[in-house]
């Protein structure tokens, strides 16, 4: 049976996946629309760019456990990346971003490495600093 969607549900669709990604996590999101190819065309997303484009509102919090740490994420205690001013390293959740990158739009870990350098850059005005998975 083929289901027509008109674009205001599409774009509350859109809304409530968001809330998905932000209160439990991406993964979440993909299984509850059938997968990743149904994520892609619900999110309009054409590129892995629009994919990391979907975590440019991250709260940014000081660690109270290093203060050498700064903590993104959506929610407390759910940390999706940690800059480390002192190494200048940014270690991204495998999990939830870092993994999809690589299964799910086939980048090695070069070409994560550099698309997640240029999109923190670009959003967090992070400069300078090399990533890594963060298992």
């Amino acid at each position: 049976m083929k289901y027509i969607i008109t674009e205001s549900q599409n774009e509350n669709l859109k809304g409530l996946l968001k809330q998905v990604i932000k209160s439990k996590s991406v993964l979440t999101a993909i299984k509850s629309v059938g997968g990743f190819d149904n994520f892609l065309k619900i999110m309009d997303i054409d590129s892995p760019m629009d994919f990391l484009h979907l975590f440019d509102d991250l709260d940014v919090v000081q660690s109270e456990e290093d203060l050498d740490w700064t903590l993104f994420r959506f929610k407390p205690e759910h940390n999706l990346m940690i800059y480390n001013r002192r190494n200048e390293y940014v270690y991204i959740s495998y999990d939830k971003i870092w993994g999809v990158l690589e299964s799910n739009f086939g980048l090695n870990h070069r070409q994560i490495k550099g698309l997640t350098e240029e999109w923190l850059g670009e959003v967090y005005n992070l400069r300078g600093i090399t990533t890594s998975d963060a298992n």
